[in-house]
């Protein structure tokens, strides 16, 4: 899973997990947490 750094701002975010009843409050840090992913900027 690849985080952009900008959702790092963040103190919180609404992530969804393939339906529209599985849309949930995270903090950026666990999302990532909980993804295994990297923080990595994709842009320029």
């Amino acid at each position: 899973t690849v985080v952009d750094p900008h959702l790092m701002e963040f103190e919180e975010i609404w992530a969804a997990a393939g339906t529209p009843d599985s849309v949930f409050p995270i903090e950026p840090k666990e999302l990532v947490k909980a993804t295994s992913g990297a923080v990595v900027a994709v842009t320029r």
